[in-house]
């Protein structure tokens, strides 16, 4: 058996989204023997798998296990785990810069076949992933992502800190995401245009995506805003209701923080979002702007049906853990090691 797992630390140099979030969550948990490999400094796209290619490999101590949590690795690496999060770079390339999709595509299938396993967070992308990439039923484990502190109810004093430092001065909605194209932001905003409400503002935390085709966001007239991890769990109790309008995820982990927060969550009706949240929130057709309009009226005007939302979202998010999702990987590296 080998005596350590190696990490492949290259998510330690980026800005945290869900990936590195689930990335960082779990590794940090990890008690069997392991150290990380990590570049001395941030590195772009190309450098950073010029680096991954080339130089993590050799620093591999003989026998040891290397974990890839954040959907890239070594090719040269066979005694490897890899994470994948969703196939969406196979069921829409459209969305991703040509030469990412390219790449990802081709990267993914050599990995396919030499990885000793492959990790993923929902059975939606496993049945994806065994798809596009003929992997075997016994070589693909699922484990779901979870939720910890500091994600849970906060205290209005923090609310309100957050709130002035944003300069959120109505009741709010919430969107947290990257601004890409299977977010659906466009369809939000068309939404919101439609509902024409004076008494809410709309909130939209997150970054530009630098791996994305260009978008025509001539209808999204919303301004973004990068939030910190600190002020996220005070963001998502303060709302009126968070809303995850995707038309495709690996898993919905902004969703989960949500709930784990207190707050109600509107959600597009697609199908990862049915298994992992199915009666847990209310959804929507994304396709259908009006559709979300109506839900979000729903919300603001029936105070009972909020209520039933938070009481159902706490008690959802109470069976999702990092503590969990660490065990159950360790469980398995160990198997395999």
């Amino acid at each position: 058996m080998s005596s350590h797992i190696a990490i492949n630390g290259r998510f330690q140099q980026r800005r945290i989204t869900g990936v590195d979030r689930y990335a960082h969550e779990i590794s940090k948990r990890l008690t069997m023997p392991n150290y990380f490999i990590t570049p001395s400094y941030s590195l772009g796209r190309v450098t950073g798998h010029l680096w991954e290619q080339l130089f993590l490999p050799a620093r591999i101590r003989t026998r040891d296990l290397l974990w890839s949590p954040a959907n890239t690795g070594p090719w040269t690496v066979q005694n490897q785990i890899i994470t994948i999060h969703d196939a969406s770079v196979f069921d829409h390339p459209e969305w991703f810069d040509p030469t990412f999709a390219l790449w990802t595509r081709l990267s993914w299938k050599v990995l396919a076949k030499r990885a000793k396993a492959i990790f993923t967070v929902s059975n939606f992308s496993r049945e994806r992933l065994k798809f596009h990439l003929e992997i075997p039923e016994e070589k693909i484990h699922v484990i779901h992502n979870g939720v910890g502190k500091p994600f849970e109810p906060q205290p209005q004093k923090s609310i309100e800190r957050v709130k002035e430092k944003y300069g959120i001065k109505k009741p709010y909605f919430l969107f947290v995401g990257t601004k890409e194209p299977r977010k659906n932001l466009a369809g939000l905003a068309q939404a919101w245009k439609l509902l024409g409400t004076r008494s809410h503002s709309l909130f939209i935390a997150g970054a530009e995506g630098n791996v994305f085709a260009n978008q025509t966001h001539h209808e999204v007239l919303l301004n973004q805003t990068y939030v910190p991890d600190e002020d996220l769990p005070a963001l998502y109790s303060g709302a009126t209701s968070v809303i995850n309008p995707s038309v495709y995820e690996g898993f919905g982990l902004t969703i989960l923080e949500a709930m784990a927060c207190g707050a109600p969550v509107i959600a597009a009706d697609i199908s990862v979002f049915r298994e992992i949240f199915d009666g847990t929130v209310l959804f929507f057709n994304p396709y259908y702007p009006n559709e979300l309009a109506s839900t979000i009226q729903k919300v603001t005007e029936d105070k009972s049906c909020t209520n039933v939302l938070i009481e159902k979202s706490l008690a959802h998010a109470s069976r999702f853990s990092w503590d969990e999702s660490a065990r159950r990987t360790q469980t398995i590296l160990e198997s395999l090691a």
